[in-house]
């Protein structure tokens, strides 16, 4: 190429290329640069703007110029050269976004420095779509996530008052929301506060409205109205579920309550006592159920029973079990017997499969205890001076579940004056953090404190230290004050068990357990 050609090349190139001196300022130009930033000169011909001798950061924006002499001088100075660095060009309107490349000459007489400028407008345009819908990807996956933790939130809360505690925290986990409150229609129309107030309403029913206040501080993002709406949505359903299974829950503890006994025998020579303790965690109502009523002129039955599950359909098989054990009953049948037929109940009508039974009958004339347990736990015998001892014969499995033929096995105590008869339910001595020995251990030492059981509140005292009770809780005292002729007779200090004598203990205040494979 003729040198005359290759200056055509280089005036006309598509590229603005300078040469600039050791020090930065421009020696030569060609046309494109000059194009580029003509209209920053009162006459915007290139031919009549002069840029020789400016030095080039000062053509460029505040940011280039500070980059320029902090980095591709300095980079220039020690490396020879810099690749496709993005600068912007000063011009009269929008700066030029361009990508600058610059060579160190230094085997000419001068140093000098090539650059070559490509105009990158477009490239610009498309990195801050980039940047534009990367931070609305952001933004959408920071709204999903709010909105699921929200739900999740919503979604282990049971009772209204859970659900709305729920809702509150869920919306204060923003980054940018201050505080957060549920208050009633009249109460939520907006001041002059910057609150967002969302409704929250249920299918039927307004709930109110959530007042939501943002911190207001700077760099923190806006409060996502859609997702608020959102959370104020799902926070209705869940009020409604809460309310509805509230109003379930009342109705399983009203029959609960209705199907227990109301008045239990107390005369001279019987008393007993009921404690009845529902679960503290939870909405739901258990299957614990007792009973106590006079077979005959002499003798008293006395039952607790257990059903499987909780809410409206273990209450009413509860009831069923009460009232068939009750009707089944009959004197001289005795304990083993009435199981069975409760048993063949269970199974003929699909009612309190693999409930758990204990029932007992006392002779109040001579002190004799006769008992027999299905799948239950073993009553629990006080004597008057303290000393205790589980009754473990009379054991078979829960009431329908199939077992071995014959009859079910019975266990007889005899109680002396003053004896208390302990029949208990699970939750009484059940907890998922400690086995159940630990739990039997703890119910006889609080049982041979005997003032806790002659004031019929032995729950009281034995859930003084529980932190969540999270099943009911059902206890049945059944205390014999014995009759002269008894009174005579009666030794203290054993009971005779199925042929067996099984002593009691009191070291110390703790008792020690008449069997140990609890």
């Amino acid at each position: 190429m003729t040198p005359a050609g290759r200056a055509r090349s280089w005036a006309n190139s598509p590229v603005a290329l300078l040469r600039l001196d050791a020090d930065g300022c421009i020696l030569e130009a060609n046309d494109t640069f000059l194009a580029w930033v003509a209209a920053d000169a009162a006459d915007p011909s290139p031919a009549r703007l002069d840029v020789r001798g400016r030095r080039l950061s000062d053509l460029l924006t505040v940011g280039g110029r500070i980059y320029w002499e902090t980095h591709m001088a300095p980079i220039l100075a020690l490396q020879g050269r810099v690749d496709e660095v993005a600068v912007e060009l000063r011009s009269a309107g929008d700066p030029l976004p361009v990508l600058l490349s610059a060579v160190a000459r230094t085997g000419a007489p001068e140093p000098v420095v090539d650059v070559a400028l490509f105009a990158a407008r477009e490239r610009a345009r498309f990195e801050r779509d980039l940047v534009a819908a990367r931070e609305a990807a952001e933004s959408a996956a920071a709204r999903l996530r709010w909105v699921h933790e929200a739900t999740a939130e919503l979604s282990g809360a049971a009772g209204v008052q859970e659900v709305t505690d729920a809702l509150v925290r869920a919306v204060e986990r923003h980054t940018a929301v201050a505080s957060a409150e549920l208050v009633a229609g009249d109460d939520a129309a907006e001041g002059d506060a910057p609150y967002v107030v969302v409704p929250v309403a249920g299918s039927r029913q307004s709930y109110g409205a959530l007042v939501v206040t943002p911190h207001g501080r700077p760099g923190d993002p806006p409060v996502d109205p859609d997702a608020l709406a959102t959370i104020a949505r799902q926070g209705g359903v869940a009020l409604d579920r809460a309310r509805l299974h509230e109003q379930s829950v009342s109705v399983a503890q009203e029959l609960q309550h209705a199907m227990l006994t109301p008045t239990l025998p107390r005369r001279a020579d019987l008393e007993v006592q009921a404690e009845y303790r529902p679960a503290v965690s939870g909405l739901e109502v258990g299957g614990d159920w007792y009973d106590a009523f006079a077979l005959d002129g002499t003798t008293v039955a006395v039952a607790v029973g257990d059903v499987v599950g909780h809410g409206l359909r273990a209450a009413t098989e509860m009831g069923q079990l009460r009232t068939a054990t009750q009707a089944l009953a009959a004197p001289g049948l005795g304990p083993g017997a009435t199981l069975g037929l409760v048993d063949q109940f269970v199974r003929r009508r699909g009612v309190g499969l693999a409930a758990t039974l204990v029932y007992a009958e006392l002779d109040t004339t001579t002190g004799v205890l006769t008992y027999a347990c299905a799948g239950h736990l073993p009553p629990l015998l006080v004597r008057h001076d303290g000393h205790v001892s589980y009754l473990w014969e009379g054991r078979s499995a829960p009431l329908g579940v199939p077992a071995l033929r014959g009859p079910r096995p019975e266990g007889v105590a005899q109680l002396a004056p003053g004896d208390v008869v302990l029949l208990y339910t699970d939750g009484v001595v059940e907890r998922r953090d400690r086995p159940l020995r630990a739990g039997l251990d703890q119910l006889a030492r609080v049982a041979a404190r005997r003032e806790t059981v002659d004031e019929g509140e032995l729950l009281a005292h034995f859930f003084d230290a529980q932190a969540n009770q999270r099943d009911d809780a059902c206890l049945l005292h059944v205390t014999w004050h014995g009759s002269p002729s008894a009174a005579a007779s009666a030794s203290p200090g054993a009971a005779t068990v199925a042929g067996a004598t099984v002593a009691g203990a009191t070291v110390a205040g703790a008792p020690q357990l008449s069997r140990t494979d609890v």
